[in-house]
């Protein structure tokens, strides 16, 4: 029951990772193209960034 339970946990995180990716991503293009702060652009950029590398560490632990 455990291992479904876990299973599933890792499912709706790596779900969450690549939605948080794809918007950062956007958001990041966006603030770009709008002209927005650097702060603005940087800081989802920054985002994206961490989201990626959830995402490659949770590759890597499979």
């Amino acid at each position: 029951m455990t291992n479904i339970a876990t299973n599933a946990s890792k499912q709706r995180q790596r779900f969450l990772l690549w939605t948080a990716l794809v918007v950062s991503a956007i958001c990041n293009a966006g603030t770009s193209i709008a002209g927005l702060g650097t702060v603005v652009s940087v800081t989802f950029g920054v985002l994206t960034l961490l989201c990626g590398a959830g995402l490659i560490a949770h590759y890597r632990q499979r």
